[in-house]
């Protein structure tokens, strides 16, 4: 099939990665990227040097299947290639050059998430070449993308939740709230210090849509709580998080447990100014519901704020925090040939304003800027830029000790990915 001319050395991506059975047609359902190898042995090119043997790198994409046909293209000449694939993984089809009019046929087999073909030229085309090739490709499992993007979502979610707990905490652990004393927001903060910890916790539902040829849907279903405690000018405690989400993907349906912990601690360096850091550790069990495999995956998370507080005119809120996050991912696949891995480096920067009216009831409005860089081993491709996040909502403490608060956060400059996060929060001293 050639994938790779001697001009012009092509990668070939073809969507997602991988491998699992089609409910109805019991087929290996395989759109996504591969990628690997190909040799060739040319003779007759109307250039000399075209002739002989030649190796080079190949990705393609898999973009459409439906039964057992499939349909994709090159990724960097657009080229087309459809075929067919039988219950054992045996695949044909034929493939097309659209600059130099070259065709030709290719068959092999698909088994797990490792691709094996060859080719042979039937139409010369412009370049004159006969011959063939032998192509060598591997893939992740066709819900390694949707996977990684949940764990994303859940660490997100969990350290937004805290960040914006601390925000709130210690600004009134340490009376950053001179306005507010005679009510302050009721939570986990020790005002006075020999009061003991307290507990707060936050239910959250986060919902994924994704439209970049992975086409996927994920509902997360998550709670984050913990206890902390003022010591000194330190603020301490511990968070746990448990989530289950429901991944809707063709071919590829899944659902997940996940538990985790985030220790986090602050300290307070002036009277409306303190840093904070968090480390968390996330495991999730996997299960993909038309297939029976499992997954799991280990997520580690670094991150560290410098974060500032004000209030004006005994009404106005100023919350925001700069920072910076490392998160790795690593997916384990049942069989460890898809296994995956993601690391980011996240930059943030973070801004919230809020209104106290005269019944304690605070609402508030914010913006969170994230910019990544970030690389992936399944699709091999290395991204860098930036998402900004819009949320709105309110906190009312109904006593001294309890205060009740709900936000709904969502993206709004993703092209590809929606994200969408509702949560509802309680804060009781203990």
């Amino acid at each position: 099939m050639r994938f790779n001319k001697s001009i012009m050395k092509y990668s070939f991506f073809i969507g997602m990665i991988g491998v699992s059975s089609l409910c109805q047609a019991n087929v290996p359902y395989i759109v996504g990227t591969w990628a690997g190898s190909e040799t060739e042995t040319l003779s007759g090119c109307f250039n000399p040097a075209d002739d002989g043997f030649n190796s080079s790198s190949l990705t393609l994409i898999v973009k459409e299947q439906s039964g057992s046909s499939f349909s994709g293209t090159t990724d960097a000449g657009g080229d087309p290639f459809s075929g067919t694939i039988d219950v054992a993984g045996n695949i044909s089809g034929t493939y097309t050059f659209s600059d130099t009019g070259q065709s030709g046929t290719f068959s092999g087999t698909i088994l797990g998430t490792s691709w094996s073909t060859s080719t042979t030229i039937v139409s010369p085309g412009s370049d004159g070449c006969f011959g063939g090739g032998t192509q060598t490709l591997t893939g992740g499992g066709a819900a390694v993308a949707a996977q990684v993007e949940q764990s994303r979502q859940i660490v997100r979610v969990t350290n937004n939740i805290v960040s914006q707990h601390l925000a709130t905490e210690v600004a009134s652990a340490f009376s950053y709230m001179p306005y507010f004393d005679e009510n302050k927001i009721a939570a986990s903060s020790d005002q006075k210090k020999s009061q003991p910890a307290a507990f707060w916790g936050t239910v959250s539902l986060s919902e994924i849509h994704e439209e970049s040829g992975i086409n996927f849907d994920t509902d997360i279903y998550q709670f984050v709580g913990g206890l902390d405690k003022r010591i000194g000018d330190f603020f301490i405690g511990s968070a746990l998080t448990y989530a289950y989400s429901e991944t809707e993907q063709k071919g590829a349906d899944s659902n997940s447990q996940v538990f985790g912990i985030t220790p986090y601690a602050a300290y307070s360096v002036t009277d409306y100014m303190f840093i904070s850091g968090l480390a968390g550790y996330n495991y999730t069990y996997i299960r993909e519901e038309i297939s029976g495999n499992d997954t799991d995956v280990h997520d580690y998370t670094l991150e560290g704020n410098l974060n500032f507080y004000k209030t004006f005119y005994e009404a106005l809120i100023l919350k925001s925090r700069l920072g910076g996050r490392f998160h790795h991912t690593y997916v384990s696949s049942q069989g460890k040939s898809a296994d995956a891995t993601a690391d980011e480096v996240m930059w943030i920067g973070d801004v919230e304003m809020g209104y106290r009216f005269q019944n304690n009831l605070i609402s508030f409005v914010g913006l969170n800027y994230e910019y990544f860089d970030r690389e992936e081993s399944s699709q091999k491709k290395v991204e860098h830029d930036g998402i900004l996040y819009m949320r709105g909502g309110f906190d009312y403490p109904i006593s001294s000790t309890l205060t009740l608060g709900a936000k709904v956060q969502t993206d709004l400059n993703d092209e590809d990915t929606d994200l969408i996060n509702g949560s509802v929060t309680i804060r009781m001293a203990l």
